[in-house]
């Protein structure tokens, strides 16, 4: 009261200077407020693109794990078929030369017996 008589403001003046400062209380609580939004939202964002990223690296992760265990189970698939392809052609070649061998096994005994004949039956 002292203020409002000594600087001769009348009654309206004082109303309008409180209107005045609940404005400027109402705007100053909407900036805090806008602001405290601000910094809320922006772990919320955060954690999204966190998330986002994350979500992208598994499913990388997953995707090159995948070719990793196609590509091994194809290598392993070739080595078996060159294996298996391999013991094929070293039987057939095994077979061969026992074969070879036996012919001429064959051979040395019919000459062995040949011999053995001729000189049972000519030289007594």
């Amino acid at each position: 009261m002292a203020v409002i008589r000594t600087s001769f403001a009348t009654k309206d003046d004082v109303q309008s200077l409180r209107a005045e400062i609940h404005a400027a209380t109402e705007r100053i609580m909407t900036i805090l407020y806008e602001h405290k939004l601000e910094f809320t939202i922006a772990p919320v964002k955060q954690r999204e693109d966190l998330t986002a990223a994350l979500t992208t690296q598994r499913e990388d992760f997953t995707a090159a794990l995948t070719k990793q265990r196609d590509d091994f189970a194809a290598s392993l698939t070739k080595q078996r078929e060159d294996l298996t392809t391999s013991m094929v052609e070293q039987r057939v070649e095994l077979h061969k030369t026992l074969m070879s061998h036996t012919w001429k096994l064959y051979g040395f005994a019919s000459l062995l017996m040949g011999g053995v004949y001729f000189i049972a039956r000519y030289v007594h």
